[in-house]
């Protein structure tokens, strides 16, 4: 089964929010782009029970926005407050001045800064350094897909995705849908003898852990 993750893209500039939207699309993301705070909690609200964004990019400074009735700093807010577990990155090109420092990290305490003014490759690698992550036999593969290295195989679902960027943190699902898919990339792990293994804590919670060696059949027992 395949369901892309999604990424937020808070960005008030027509053009490089459309190159930031075919970036992460051709990357295999669905991204939930747009140019105004107020549209950016619509998709974010619709989304909360359903799928929930893995990853947030915020213009801090929305000052061509066609609608500035709500701020960045809201958006931020509603990130931390309800989605604790994607990942923040807020940038400007005055990123740098105390206030705007101060202001973000009110809203939003875990998320990080990025100086506008080094251009969108230099955020794009900031990207590309979060999403790089290996756990035992398993790579997260441009973000969005998570392979098991011994074979080649692949899984495409966003909430495999969602725990390898967490590892070994705890996260939380919160529908019966993503529930569900947990638990078959939990099955396709023990398929693939990983070594690595998903864990429950009960109450939607689950985590990645190293399987123990008397877990993981040898190769002559496959």
């Amino acid at each position: 089964m395949r369901a892309n993750p999604e990424i937020l893209i808070l960005e008030d500039d027509a053009e490089t929010l459309d190159r930031l939207r075919d970036h992460f699309a051709r990357k295999r993301f669905h991204p939930l782009a747009s140019r105004t705070a107020s549209r950016a909690i619509t998709m974010l609200q619709n989304n909360l029970q359903s799928s929930r964004p893995v990853l947030a990019i915020v213009d801090w400074d929305l000052s061509k926005a066609p609608d500035q009735s709500v701020s960045s700093g809201e958006v931020l807010a509603r990130l931390a407050r309800e989605l604790a577990d994607c990942l923040v990155i807020v940038y400007s090109q005055n990123i740098d001045a105390f206030q705007v420092r101060s202001q973000v990290q009110r809203a939003h305490p875990r998320a990080w800064l990025h100086d506008k003014r080094d251009g969108d490759a230099s955020l794009l690698q900031r990207v590309d350094r979060l999403l790089d992550k290996t756990v035992g036999d398993l790579r997260l593969h441009e973000g969005t897909v998570v392979m098991h290295k011994p074979s080649g195989h692949e899984q495409h679902h966003r909430e495999a995705v969602r725990l390898l960027v967490h590892y070994p943190a705890m996260v939380t699902f919160h529908s019966d849908t993503a529930t569900k898919a947990v638990r078959r990339f939990g099955d396709w792990l023990t398929q693939h003898h990983s070594s690595v293994r998903l864990v429950s804590h009960g109450n939607r919670k689950y985590r990645l852990e190293f399987a123990a060696p008397e877990t993981i059949p040898s190769s002559g027992d496959e």
